[in-house]
Order: C-alpha cells, then structure tokens, then sequence
C-alpha cells in the first residue's frame, strides 16, 4: 500500500472505488430497465446507488446533513405535497395515454426525492476525503465515453471489426434505443443531447485533476465530441462552460487572456475574409440556429419549410407558460403537466406533427408530452414556490463556487467544477425538463461539503 492511500482516512479507502464506479454509472442511461422505478429504470446509477445506501446504513450516526440544504429540501417536498393534494381531485381521475395521474406523482416523486439523496450522499462522501475519486471518476467516465465514440464513428463508415464492436456494445449500452443517428454522437446515452448533458459535468470534474496537459487534454476532447454530437444546447452550454474555465485557470493572467482573445479574434477575421469559408461558416451557422442541424432542413416532406424540432419546443413551453399562469402558486401538480398539454396548446402548434401526436390521446406509442424545459416544468407542476426553492438550492452555492474558482489549487479546480456544473444544470434547463440529472446533485453535494470545510479540499492533491 502506498504512503499516499495509507495517509487516507479508512472511510475514504472503503468508498473510493464505490465512488469512481458511481460517477462513472451516470453517463449510461440506455440500460435495459430491471426496476420498476419510471424512467431511471434506464440509468446505470440507479443500480449502483443501493451500493451507496448498504455504505451509509452500516454507519447511520457518522452521517452528516447540511442544516440549511435540509430545511430547503424539506420545504420544497412541503411544496410538492401541497400542489398534489390541491389537485387531488383532478389526479386522482385523470387518465391519458395509458397512465394515471398517481403514476405520474409516483415515478417522477421518486425522481424528486432521489436528487436530494444523491447530493447528502456525496456531501458525506466529500467530507471523508473522497473528493479525488470524483475527479478519478469523470476522467475514466471522459474516457469511456470518447472510446464508444470511436467505435461509433466506426459504425458510421462501416470499418470491419470496429463496427462490429459497436453493435456488440450496443446491446448493452443502447438497449432500449437502437435508432442509427447517422453522423450525430450518442456514445453512452440515449440520444445526442442526453450525451451533451453527461459531458457538462463529467468536464467539469475531470479537469480538476493532473497536469496542464491532462487538462488540455480533457478540454480537446470535449471540443472535438461537442462538434460531432451536433446539439445546439451543448454548443452553447460547453462553450460558457470553456469560458468559465479559461476565466478561472487564467484570472490572473488577464495579460494572456488579452493576447489570446486578440490573437483568437485575428484568426477569425482572417478566416472570414476567405468567401468560402466565411460563406461555409455562415451557412453551417444559420442551419445550426434555424434547424438544429448543420445540414440545413433534413425533412423531406413536400411543401416542408421550417423545423418540426422548433414547433414543438415551442408549443411545450408556451403550454406550460399557460399552465403556470392559471395556477402560479403551486402549480397542476408533480407530473401532470402531460395531462394538461392538450388544454394549452394553440391551433397553430397543430402544424407539427409531433404536436398531434403528442395531443391525441389514443395515440400511445409516441412519447408522453415533454415540456423541453426544467424550468417551465417546475413553474407549471410545482408553482413559483417549488421553483424559487429549487432555485435557492442552487444559486448561492454556484456564486459562492464561482467566487472561490482558480486553477491554481485543487480547491479551486473543484470550486470551478461545481460552478461550471450547476451553471450548465440551470443553461440546461432550457432544454431537458427531467430531475434525473445525477452530475448536478454529485456537484450540490461537493459545493456543500467546499462550503462546510473549504480546507479538506486541499489536504490531498494530485
């Protein structure tokens, strides 16, 4: 045994590899699902977190509970409760698409209370000197993600043998979604954007250990894979994520942060003034924002001239802007704002065909009627008050991180890590409406633990 694992409290050496496999398991969601827990049935860290819970329940009085994290949590459940019971009645009776109005409350209840579990358990884990295997965890989580990738461009070409090992592990890893993407990423997760939320914390984390090279490493990687997953939301989520992280390993070094913007702005400038590349550039740009694909419009379909993607994101929110309007306290209830969509909707929206589908009620093959965002999710389920509560949990601990950020010291490169998270957990939420983001609870529960000892942090490097 090395001096270094010797000098490790015994907690830390018993849950080290308990916590590298843990935060390697949230970039899998495409599991064949085993229990019968809703949609996290298909993410690998459901099934690794009973692990957790046997680790914690043979040492119940050594946990501790952030006191200020408690009563908020306790008091947005309070919140949540009180929004089902109000619309009791409502829940109670409805039924569309195949589920009822308690199923609904009880798979995304426990999707609700899993996310705080999740934080006090890595709270407590920080705080026995765990935090360099979070950091050991993104970084073999980064590495596995890039590999399938490999073997999935592989897969795009047809290469003999690497193809073939795409399709072997995707039996496993993509067990309940085999669309062929085409020349979109989706290494681990289900679908392109679902991988782009993976990265937004496995980056974060695994630049927080090793050299300079180890982090430019990790950052051209994260790069090249943004590029390939071709998702909008990652693109502009990774990028303020990258500035943060330039602002923090350079906030001293405002000489070099100007010569590089300066010399980065020239070699645009050059670039731009070459018509083919300025006209590629553009146009690849605008069919990004205009389409959601560098392609351009890829529907096929006669008379087609604007992207079904958009409608419906569009019809989603505005329904739940509607929702949350009638009912801005407490919101329709946790997990009924599929119930209320076909009442929100707009006879223009019925263009999209994805609309219709979503609006039928008969139709129960097609996916159940997505908000496309956390936040008008939340004002629309749970009200203002779920909302501004759930938004306390975060804010502070992400100005505080974001206050405390450097690349100069380990403490720093996790300040960074948190407040890049969570920065990308609330950017997200314009485009995800699900709870079971695991990287921003594992971050909620570092931020908590650098607030409560900002010194462990620091006590071992790497």
């Amino acid at each position: 045994m090395t001096a270094a694992v010797r000098s490790m409290p015994v907690a830390a050496v018993r849950s080290a590899p308990l916590v590298i496999i843990l935060v390697v398991a949230t970039v899998f969601n495409d599991l064949m699902p085993l229990l019968p827990v809703g949609e996290l049935s298909k993410d690998g860290f459901v099934y690794v977190l009973p692990f957790a819970i046997l680790y914690f329940l043979r040492q119940p009085g050594q946990i501790a509970v952030p006191r200020v994290f408690f009563f908020l949590t306790l008091a947005f459940l309070v919140v949540v409760i009180l929004g089902v019971a109000i619309n009791f009645s409502e829940i109670a009776t409805t039924w569309y698409k195949g589920r009822s109005g308690m199923s609904r409350v009880i798979t995304q209840g426990m999707a609700v209370a899993l996310g705080p579990v999740v934080a006090l358990m890595f709270f407590n884990f920080a705080l026995r000197g765990t935090l360099p295997e979070i950091s050991r965890g993104a970084w073999i989580a980064l590495l596995v993600m890039s590999g399938v990738a490999v073997f999935e461009i592989a897969s795009w070409v047809g290469i003999p043998g690497l193809s073939h090992i795409h399709q072997a592990l995707s039996v496993i890893i993509h067990a309940e979604t085999s669309d062929f993407y085409g020349t979109r990423l989706r290494m681990t997760a289900f679908e392109a954007s679902w991988a782009a939320v993976m990265l937004t914390f496995i980056f974060p984390f695994a630049i927080t250990q090793g050299s300079g090279r180890r982090v430019a490493l990790v950052a051209g990687i994260v790069v090249v894979l943004i590029l390939l997953l071709q998702s909008r939301t990652a693109m502009l989520v990774i990028s303020v994520q990258m500035m943060l992280f330039l602002l923090g390993f350079f906030r001293h070094r405002k000489d070099f942060m100007v010569h590089a913007a300066t010399v980065g702005g020239l070699a645009v400038l050059t670039m731009m003034m070459i018509p083919s590349i300025q006209t590629s550039v553009l146009e690849k740009g605008g069919n990004l924002i205009r389409y959601g694909s560098m392609d351009g419009l890829i529907d096929p379909t006669p008379g087609v001239s604007e992207n079904v993607s958009n409608v419906t994101r569009l019809a989603a929110v505005r329904a739940g802007l509607s929702m949350f309007e009638e009912k801005p306290l407490l919101g329709v209830g946790l997990g009924q704002y599929g119930f209320h969509y076909p009442y929100h909707i707009r006879a223009e929206d019925l263009r999209s065909w994805e609309v219709q589908n979503y609006a039928t009620a008969a139709d129960t093959e097609n996916s159940w009627p997505p908000a496309y965002s956390l936040h008008v999710r939340m004002l629309a389920e749970t009200g203002s008050l779920g909302y501004l509560l759930w938004l306390a949990m975060i804010v502070p601990l992400l100005l505080r991180s974001l206050s405390q950020s450097t690349g100069a010291t380990y403490a720093g490169r996790l300040h960074l890590a948190v407040a890049m998270t969570l920065t990308g957990w609330l950017m997200l939420g314009a485009s995800i409406d699900s709870f079971r983001f695991f990287g921003g609870w594992i971050a909620l529960g570092v931020g908590l633990a650098l607030w409560r000892s900002p010194g462990k942090a620091s006590a071992r490097p790497t």
